[in-house]
């Protein structure tokens, strides 16, 4: 999954989160009880998966914080750093927050790479981490990881659920691109489906590849679907679905998908809907994003689904910790996480929690947005969970 951004948008937001993580300082470790609350963070601020506004995001709400006084009077203090997609760099770069900058967790991680790289050694050194974005399948099944977004899978389970349930479409088909290490998510996301539907898909395609789509889009018409799922390159197959004359079909985009520049590549008259993770973020007025716009507003940050991610992942971290009696540490604050009861949030579907167990992902649901003359509107039906009537 890649998220484009312009040159000079992503060099002023590499300038803001590195001048954030020079910020760093000897002060307090693991187990110190004054000093700075030192919270770790991985991001994607370079190579193919970039996400600059999540850590800038997550400042943002330590800022607001220090500013009122902080936690106990001790001010929060965000080490962001760029794996760069790059496992090597993502697994020093966890080494470093956890052993050296002793950090007591991490919070708005939004790697590609970390989950499954680092899983074993946060659960080896008894430290949560709480990521804004969970892309692979490891993000949600780790004892010491619990994303707040509903993830990949979760929302491919509810994208077909949308298809067959909302839009009554009796044959739904997918055009998948598989990334290394997503097939068995995807596979037990189209399973979770059909045991909530009792309905299989009419037509799979998981080898997706650049180029001209036209023999996937053939096949989807040979094959009668009535709604397609798809999660490639957005303007060349909706332009090759409109000279096959498809515009009878229902297609499904994935979050990733889920932008402006795509909304208007899409030609008119095509039906193409959208499901969000969170609360779509084109609309500042839904319940959770009048915050989360003049939070990002103020601070100058791109307003994108990931830098909700990055504001929600921080409000549920503070709001944990003030819940906590005596010293912040590590230790304390994993317990707390462990111990925690869920938590309502309004840009998502189901309350987040953290919790005991070896597998963690509790927000479930995506509300759906349709592109609609070079815009996406947002869809009435609210948040749809699956299963859940």
């Amino acid at each position: 999954m890649t998220h484009a951004r312009p040159i000079a948008a992503l060099a002023a937001a590499t300038a803001l989160v590195l001048g954030a993580t020079a910020c760093t300082s000897s002060g307090s470790g693991s187990g110190s009880e004054s000093g700075p609350i030192k919270v770790g963070s991985i991001n994607g601020i370079t190579g193919l998966f970039q996400t600059p506004e999540v850590p800038q995001a997550v400042k943002a709400v330590f800022d607001e914080v220090n500013a009122a006084g902080g936690i106990n009077g001790r001010k929060l203090e965000l080490v962001s750093m760029d794996d760069a997609m790059n496992p090597q760099r993502s697994t020093e770069a966890a080494v470093d927050l956890v052993k050296s900058k002793k950090v007591v967790a991490l919070v708005g991680s939004s790697s590609a790479v970390d989950c499954g790289l680092n899983r074993a050694s946060y659960s080896k050194e008894k430290i949560v981490s709480i990521p804004a974005v969970g892309v692979d399948p490891a993000c949600f099944s780790s004892p010491n990881i619990a994303p707040v977004n509903p993830g990949p899978f979760n929302l491919l389970t509810a994208n077909l659920y949308y298809a067959s349930e909302v839009l009554k479409r009796d044959k739904v088909c997918l055009d998948y691109t598989v990334l290394p290490g997503s097939g068995g998510g995807i596979e037990d996301a189209i399973k979770k489906w059909t045991e909530l539907t009792g309905k299989q898909l009419a037509h799979k395609e998981l080898a997706i590849a650049e180029g001209d789509p036209t023999k996937y889009l053939v096949a989807d018409k040979g094959a009668g679907c009535q709604a397609v799922l798809y999660n490639g390159i957005v303007g060349p197959y909706f332009a090759q679905a409109r000279t096959q004359g498809m515009d009878d079909v229902d297609f499904i985009v994935g979050a990733n998908s889920y932008t402006d520049a795509n909304a208007q590549a899409i030609p008119a008259g095509l039906k193409v809907y959208a499901g969000t993770e969170w609360q779509p973020y084109t609309d500042t007025a839904l319940p959770g994003n009048e915050r989360w716009s003049q939070l990002v507003d103020k601070n100058k940050i791109q307003k994108t689904a990931f830098s909700q991610g990055g504001v929600m992942a921080a409000d549920l971290f503070v709001q944990v910790l003030k819940g906590i009696s005596g010293p912040i540490t590590r230790e304390s604050v994993t317990k707390a996480f462990k111990t925690m009861q869920p938590l309502e949030y309004p840009m998502v579907g189901t309350p987040w929690v953290f919790g005991e167990g070896d597998a963690h992902n509790s927000v479930q649901g995506s509300r759906f947005v349709q592109a609609v003359d070079g815009a996406w509107k947002v869809l009435p039906e609210g948040f749809v969970v699956p299963g859940k009537k």
